[in-house]
């Protein structure tokens, strides 16, 4: 579930798409068994991909719009200092296609170009979503600063 919640800004949208992938990986698994090296890794694959599906699909919902970011600095202990929640909390805040992007390249370690694969996008757009990404987290970082000082 916390794979599909990465990747997916609704919660009902994430279930639905947990248990599509559970249905995928019953159906397959009997024909892929003998294939399969490591079953967690082939399951986790299978997942993420459906979760990209039903963003593609779902993505014409979803509001978008280019920010005015500026340009500031990572404060470097913010991550010893926040919990998970806060730090999942400022991923959510990200536009939803700049927050898959994300996901994909820093967390999964994929490619940009097996993420323009999967996104159906350029893989230079998929640069530009991380990069803009990255610096609209460090807005809000900086911001969440301010805040707590």
């Amino acid at each position: 579930m916390g794979i599909c919640l990465r990747y997916l800004p609704d919660k009902t949208l994430a279930q639905e798409a947990l248990n599509d992938s559970f249905l995928k990986i019953f159906h397959q698994l009997p024909y892929d068994y003998k294939k399969i090296t490591s079953f967690r890794a082939w399951a986790r694959r299978l997942i993420i991909h459906t979760a990209i599906d039903y963003f593609r699909k779902e993505k014409k919902h979803f509001y978008h719009s280019d920010h005015d970011i500026e340009e500031t600095s990572l404060q470097e202990n913010f991550f010893d200092r926040e919990s998970a929640e806060e730090i999942i909390r400022l991923l959510n805040q990200l536009p939803p296609l700049w927050k898959v992007v994300f996901n994909l390249y820093e967390v999964e370690g994929y490619s940009h170009e097996e993420i323009g694969q999967m996104m159906q996008i350029p893989a230079s757009s998929s640069r530009t979503y991380l990069t803009r990404a990255k610096q609209q987290l460090r807005v809000l970082i900086n911001t969440h600063n301010r805040t707590m000082q």
